[in-house]
């Protein structure tokens, strides 16, 4: 059995959509807005992307150190999704995009954050944001950094497949004379999937900053 990960965070704002198309969640397709980018550049196992300011909606939240990467995460999603279904202050729904963000701020993985991405279709600036009533919800513009390397996997999200992901990312940039910045906090891991996707059709997504923003 897969530990509860991130794409979990998806049961309920994509049960709709399961009910009117099931059969291609099944598989891996993928309905919800995604933020833009444009690829700079590719390697083999990866590519270079660069992509416009966005807003998060972010919770921060403590978790033990032996905590998962994929576990716990309703710690975060339940006041997220509480947010864009319109616990907020003009009572507005606002619609769910992909990937869902999730990262570790500190060095034994206590602190966590969890975002989601709001709708750059709808939202271009913070004030055009309701604002939040829950406190723990805060509402941010992500303006740098923007260039982010990023390799692509399915499966479950877990600690494990983090890790070696990770690794992997930076020894492929490394061979190709791509300097990507240190530090677990840096890193963002994005879901993109209904729980119910097969876990081979999942996509799954790892990014690291560039040193060099230009």
């Amino acid at each position: 059995m897969y530990s509860i990960t991130i794409l979990s965070i998806f049961f309920v704002i994509n049960f709709y959509l399961a009910l009117a198309n099931p059969l291609t969640h099944l598989f891996g397709s993928i309905n919800s807005e995604t933020p833009p980018f444009d690829v700079v550049s590719k390697g083999a196992k990866y590519e270079v992307r660069r992509y416009q300011s966005e807003l998060w909606a972010q919770v921060d939240y403590t978790v033990d150190a032996s905590t998962d990467f994929g576990d716990k995460v309703s710690i975060g999603f339940q006041p997220l999704f509480q947010y864009i279904t319109g616990k907020n202050e003009k009572q507005q729904k606002i619609p769910m995009t992909a990937p869902v963000v999730m990262q570790q701020l500190n060095a034994d993985s206590t602190r966590r954050r969890m975002a989601f991405i709001m709708p750059a279709s709808q939202f271009t600036q913070l004030d055009q944001l309701p604002k939040p009533t829950d406190s723990n919800v805060k509402l941010v513009a992500v303006n740098e950094p923007l260039v982010l390397a990023c390799i692509t996997f399915n499966m479950g999200i877990t600690s494990k497949r983090v890790n070696v992901r990770e690794e992997e990312l930076r020894q492929a940039t490394t061979t190709d004379n791509i300097s990507l910045v240190t530090g677990r906090e840096n890193i963002r891991v994005g879901g993109y999937n209904p729980p119910w996707t097969l876990p081979w059709f999942r996509k799954n997504e790892l990014c690291i900053p560039l040193v060099n923003q230009a």
